[in-house]
């Protein structure tokens, strides 16, 4: 038996309103964030790193993990660090408060005095040193 041709066409239309809409968008992202989620999470380790490298590099995020455009930041923070240590432990000297002594220097000679040192063995060994 042959087909025949069909002598009308019927369309079915179906219309959302904005409230579904948005409900079908919020589903659609959630899908496609659920995909890049189960992605990332069968990455090794090693690849997840290579990809946040390539991320920061193009300017698409800047990460909390070190990567190989944070090598300048890394690199200056190191040496800000030495050379700032020393100047920030005379400064922490200097800095006194009401009883002339630095904070530091109270919480040490209170720890003395309470383990049986004098103030004269206090003396001593702090201006001997």
């Amino acid at each position: 038996m042959s087909k025949r041709k069909p002598d009308q066409t019927i369309t079915h239309r179906i219309e959302l309103q904005t409230k579904e809409r948005e409900l079908i968008q919020d589903y659609m992202m959630f899908e496609q964030a659920n995909k890049l989620i189960a992605s990332l999470a069968s990455m090794d380790i090693k690849t997840m790193y290579a990809w946040l490298n390539v991320a920061e590099a193009l300017g698409f995020l800047d990460t909390p993990i070190p990567t190989v455009t944070d090598l300048d930041e890394i690199a200056g923070a190191v040496g800000g660090w030495a050379t700032n240590t020393a100047i920030q432990n005379e400064q922490s000297r200097q800095e006194k408060h009401g009883t002339g002594f630095s904070l530091q220097d109270d919480l040490n000679y209170m720890i003395f005095r309470f383990f049986g040192g004098t103030r004269e063995e206090w003396d001593a060994q702090t201006n001997g040193a």
